[in-house]
């Protein structure tokens, strides 16, 4: 590996930083060469994720530069968690990115070390993330704790779909495609995602793409609102269940809800299944159970969950028992 200028590149010389305007075309072009992404599609989604009001002074950008080329990337987006009515300064590890040429130097791990500097100067409670597994072994190296997996359960629906295709661009499903407000319970044990409405407007400003479906249901005084996608797996059409918001915690209130979810879907002859990602340790919502009643069973894949207390005043968050996690704490939901 040389520099641009034909000397050996060295760790040492790369320096780590943080993110500034000049750098967006070069770490747009990292990721496009990365991942072979279309230029324009990519920067238009980095300017709604990172330039949006309410992300771009709260979250966190690192580089690693060579000279003045971006190398690396790997970013904090602020993600804030609530227990009860209190809300805390936390981050989900975002896009994480070395350079192919720049690979095996180290880069990765100094990029996360650095955040060890920037939390003198602000506010940081924990990180927390959902790494992919060429990633995962360099965030436990780098001192993140695995408290738990998220666990896949699905419901079969229609297992006779399989024989046939539909658009599901064109697909008339029924569902709502705007969420309404409702009142939302927030543990005041555990961590749960804040659903306050200027990070709400953020996430529906990025995710403009989504195609987001939405079920409304009211029983026992209470309401919930499930958050839906429709997803083609080879000619497996899954109707993913990313979030579910209640307003009461009366086990009663979800059952009815899932009840008539199942109902609504089974209309659908095109949906082969329904399925659900969560933590399963946490039981104060009744949902695991709430699920085996309604035939859901336990899938094989899991979704590694991580989180770093930067500051150690937070020891809670390595207990899988507090953590109430859906499909929809993952930032591509």
């Amino acid at each position: 590996m040389t520099e641009r200028g034909g000397r050996s590149a060295t760790p040492d010389a790369i320096r780590i930083t943080t993110y500034e305007d000049w750098m967006r075309e070069q770490t747009v072009s990292l990721f496009c060469e990365q991942y072979g992404r279309d230029r324009e599609r990519e920067e238009s989604h980095f300017v709604r994720f990172y330039e949006h009001p309410f992300q771009r002074e709260r979250g966190i950008r690192l580089v690693a530069l060579d000279g003045d080329r971006v190398v690396g990337f790997q970013s904090f987006f602020y993600w804030p968690y609530c227990q009860g009515e209190r809300r805390f300064e936390t981050f989900q590890s975002g896009s994480s990115l070395v350079g192919a040429a720049y690979r095996g130097k180290g880069i990765f791990g100094r990029l996360l070390r650095h955040l060890d500097e920037l939390r003198q100067t602000r506010r940081i409670d924990f990180l927390m993330g959902f790494p992919v597994e060429m990633s995962y072994r360099s965030f436990i190296r780098d001192g993140w704790a695995n408290p738990l997996d998220l666990s896949w359960y699905a419901r079969v629906i229609h297992p006779l779909s399989v024989a046939s295709t539909v658009d599901l661009a064109t697909v008339d499903t029924g569902f709502e495609t705007r969420a309404e407000k409702i009142e939302v319970w927030h543990p005041a044990d555990a961590w749960s995602l804040s659903k306050e409405p200027d990070f709400e407007d953020w996430r529906g400003a990025y995710g403009v793409d989504s195609n987001h479906l939405f079920l409304h249901h009211r029983e026992h005084g209470g309401d919930v609102r499930f958050a839906l996608k429709l997803n083609r797996r080879g000619r497996i059409v899954e109707l993913m269940v990313g979030d579910i918001v209640v307003s009461d915690p009366n086990p009663e209130l979800l059952r009815g809800a899932l009840r008539a979810l199942v109902k609504r879907v089974r209309a659908h002859r095109f949906v082969t299944i329904l399925t659900v990602a969560l933590n399963r340790a946490f039981v104060a919502d009744g949902l695991v159970p709430a699920l085996k009643r309604r035939l859901f069973f336990r899938l094989r894949p899991e979704i590694h969950f991580i989180v770093k207390d930067l500051g150690g005043q937070h020891p809670g968050v390595t207990d899988p028992r507090r953590w109430r996690l859906l499909r929809s704490d993952i930032d591509t939901w």
